[in-house]
């Protein structure tokens, strides 16, 4: 993952950009802790169809999830990749929309999950961990307990938005109205500081997905639980303030100018607030094109002249 003081940006001309950044908490820099917070973004293209991921994770950090912060960065490998290999499959244009859409809310959350599984068994397996702390899991339950993590990810692609979530943190779009909208709503079972988890058992059961259409675009911000905890949480005034205040900043001075003194505002409101680590990222989506969207042909089918893909 870059560096917690550094940010960093990719984009798509079509589809639009997208920013993060990462932040060591003002407790984290007391304790003398790294941070536990992790992000990743990714742009390309597969079958000649573009799109945008990005993942954020948040590393649980209390003694029975040692290895977290490295299980934060394993997520949002395993969440990117998996995003990529999921566009990929049904990149060719011969899938129904619904169908698509329909297989990332039923494979993506297994896929991932079992993703990130074997790259903790892969990196406990490659190197000498500390003793483990005290804890009822036993055997590999031991070792994803002891890596525990949240993961936050979204797809952006021609037509739709693909968001998932398992675990604390904050996901919405600001519309261009600048309304707000929550795509994935809370989790009515957890209660107080509780979160789900990828080292849960039955962790792929626990995923939220949504899938949105594209449309007029807007802003996707997804945000580790540390800074809507600066805010009273993210259903509270004071949040929908900072974030109308960050869509305006971004609207007025653009996106890079934005990115460039986004650490310095993440780190002030660790250290009057949350005192919690902070990752924050933000896709400026751009409004789908009106234009048909033309799926690519089959490989044995004829190609006219000006024709491409």
């Amino acid at each position: 993952m870059p560096s917690p003081e550094e940010f960093s940006c990719t984009c798509d001309t079509g589809l639009g950009w997208v920013f993060g950044c990462s932040r060591t908490g003002a407790a984290h820099v007391r304790a003398r802790r790294p941070c536990e917070d992790s992000y990743a973004l990714w742009s390309g293209s597969a079958g000649a169809q573009p799109c945008i991921a990005f993942a954020i994770a948040d590393g649980h950090g209390d003694p029975r999830h040692d290895q977290s912060r490295t299980g934060a960065a394993l997520a949002v490998d395993a969440g990117i990749a998996e995003l990529v290999a999921f566009h990929r499959s049904y990149a060719d244009g011969s899938i129904p929309r619904q169908q698509f859409r329909a297989g990332f809310k039923t494979d993506f959350p297994r896929r991932a999950t079992r993703h990130w599984r074997e790259l903790v068994v892969q990196d406990a397996g490659g190197r000498t961990l500390p003793p483990a702390p005290a804890s009822p899991a036993t055997g590999q339950d031991q070792n994803f307990t002891r890596y525990g993590t949240t993961l936050i990810t979204a797809l952006v692609v021609h037509d739709s938005i693909l968001v998932g979530q398992i675990g604390d943190g904050d996901l919405l779009l600001v519309m261009p109205d600048g309304s707000i909208d929550f795509p994935l709503p809370r989790d009515p079972v957890l209660a107080g500081n509780e979160t789900h988890s990828l080292s849960s058992p039955d962790a792929h059961l626990l995923w939220r997905t949504a899938t949105l259409d594209r449309g007029q675009g807007g802003i996707i911000l997804a945000a580790t639980d540390g800074i809507s905890d600066s805010f009273n949480g993210a259903e509270s005034e004071e949040f929908s303030i900072f974030i109308h205040s960050l869509v305006d900043r971004i609207r007025t001075y653009g996106t890079e100018a934005v990115a460039a003194a986004m650490g310095s505002w993440l780190d002030r409101f660790s250290a009057i607030a949350s005192g919690d680590d902070m990752t924050l990222v933000w896709a400026c989506i751009n409004p789908e094109e009106q234009t048909p969207y033309k799926p690519r042909p089959k490989a044995n089918a004829p190609v006219s002249a000006g024709q491409g893909w």
